[in-house]
C-alpha cells in the first residue's frame, strides 16, 4: 500500500536502566553459552511501573517532541505481549485517559511482535475519517512468576520499556511511504503447544517447549520456508511501492532478537548491513516485546542518526505468522529531552 497525506508527527519512549547480562550470568538467571550466542549486553528492567503506566510515559514524551496537543487524539491504540497490569482489563482506556483525553476512542490491539507495526498500517487507513490524531502505544513489562526474561525464548532476552507514535494527515517528523503486510495464520501451531487448557497457564512460559513440540509433528522445514516467503514478500512488497531498494534505505529496523536468529535474518530475508540497523540499542535494552520498533524509531532520532530526506525500513513479525514492512522518510525534528511526571 502507498499512502499519501500520512505522517508521523512525533516518537516518545520509555526504557529503564539496564541490567547486565554478565550479573545475570553470575546470578545463575542466564547462560554464558547464551551470552555470547546472542550478544544481549543486558535487559531493561523496570521495578514500579506497569506497562500501561510506561506507556503513558512514552507519550508523554512524544508529545512534548510533536508540537501536537494530547487534546487532539481521536484514535488510541495500544499493544503489549505481556501481561499489562490487571486481568480483563481496557490498557488502552488508561493509557487515553492518563496521556490523551477521555473521550478519545481506545482500543487495545493484539497481534504478538508485530503489533506495533500492524498497528501503524490500520492507523494509516483511519486518518482520513479521523478530525484529529491517531496515538499509538506498545508497552511491556516482563515480570511475574510465569515469565523468565533471560530463559523463556532461546535467542532472545525480553527487556521492559515503551514507545509510542503519533500520526495525523498533517506533516511531521515523518512521512509516511508504503506498507505491506503478509499473514500465514494457520502458522499459529507453531507457538501453540500440544493441548488447549481451561486457563491461563500457572507455571513458567515455555516458548522452547513449544516449538519443540511443533518440530516433532515434522512440519518444521514447510513452516520455516513459508515464514521466509512472508516476510520477503512484506519487505519486497512494502520497498516496491515506495518506489526504493533495499540499499536505498539509511537505516533498518528489525525485530529485537539475538545474534544466532539475527544474523541469519539478515542474510535471508533482510539483506542489511547490522551497523544499519537498531541492534545497537537492542543489545543494551533486550527485546521489548511490542516495542521494538517505536523504541528503535525514537532511538534513532534522539541520536543523531537520522538527515532530513533518509528513509528507513521498519520490520515487524510476530507469531500467527504476520509480518508488516513500513517506508518511512525522516523530514526532520526531536525528541523530547523533558522526563514527564508519572502517571
Amino acid at each position: 500500500m502507498k499512502w499519501n497525506d500520512t505522517y508521523i508527527n512525533g516518537v516518545g519512549a520509555f526504557v529503564p536502566e539496564s541490567v547486565p547480562s554478565a550479573s545475570a550470568v553470575a546470578e545463575g538467571l542466564y547462560d554464558e553459552e547464551s551470552l555470547l550466542a546472542d550478544g544481549f549486553a543486558g535487559a531493561a528492567v523496570e521495578k514500579e511501573l506497569v506497562a500501561p503506566q510506561m506507556a503513558v510515559e512514552a507519550a508523554r514524551r512524544a508529545f512534548a517532541g510533536s508540537g501536537v496537543e494530547p487534546e487532539r487524539v481521536d484514535v488510541v491504540f495500544h499493544s503489549g505481549i505481556w501481561f499489562q497490569g490487571v486481568d480483563m482489563w481496557p490498557a488502552a482506556s488508561y493509557v487515553a485517559a492518563h496521556a490523551a483525553r477521555p473521550g478519545a476512542r481506545a482500543f487495545d490491539l493484539q497481534q504478538q511482535c508485530n503489533v506495533a507495526l500492524s498497528g501503524m498500517e490500520l492507523a494509516a487507513g483511519l486518518l482520513p475519517g479521523v478530525d484529529g490524531v491517531v496515538l499509538l502505544t506498545a508497552a511491556d513489562r516482563f515480570s511475574g512468576a510465569q515469565i523468565d526474561r533471560w530463559k523463556t525464548e532461546s535467542g532472545v532476552v525480553y527487556g521492559d520499556g515503551a514507545g509510542a507514535v503519533i500520526m495525523s494527515s498533517e506533516p511531521g517528523m515523518f512521512r509516511m511511504i508504503s506498507s505491506h503486510t503478509e499473514a500465514a495464520n494457520d502458522l499459529e501451531k507453531v507457538v501453540r503447544g500440544p493441548e488447549f487448557s481451561e486457563g491461563p497457564s500457572t507455571g513458567v512460559i515455555d516458548i522452547g517447549g513449544r516449538f519443540d513440540h511443533f518440530i516433532s509433528t515434522g512440519g518444521m522445514r514447510e513452516a520455516a520456508g513459508r515464514l521466509v516467503e512472508a516476510v520477503t514478500t512484506s519487505v519486497r512488497r512494502a520497498l516496491e511501492h515506495a518506489g526504493s531498494e533495499i540499499d536505498d534505505m539509511a537505516r533498518v529496523i528489525v525485530p529485537a532478537v539475538g545474534k544466532s536468529k539475527l544474523d541469519w535474518q539478515l542474510q535471508a530475508l533482510i539483506p542489511v548491513d547490522i551497523r544499519k540497523t537498531n541492534w545497537r540499542f537492542a543489545a543494551a535494552m533486550g527485546h521489548l516485546g511490542a516495542g521494538d520498533q517505536f523504541v528503535g524509531l525514537e532511538r534513532m532520532v534522539a541520536e543523531g542518526e537520522l538527515v532530513p530526506g533518509d528513509r528507513v525500513l521498519l520490520v515487524g513479525g510476530g507469531a500467527g505468522f504476520t509480518c508488516t514492512s513500513i517506508v518511512v522518510e525522516y523530514l526532520g525534528g526531536r525528541v523530547s529531552e523533558a522526563v514527564p511526571e508519572p502517571a
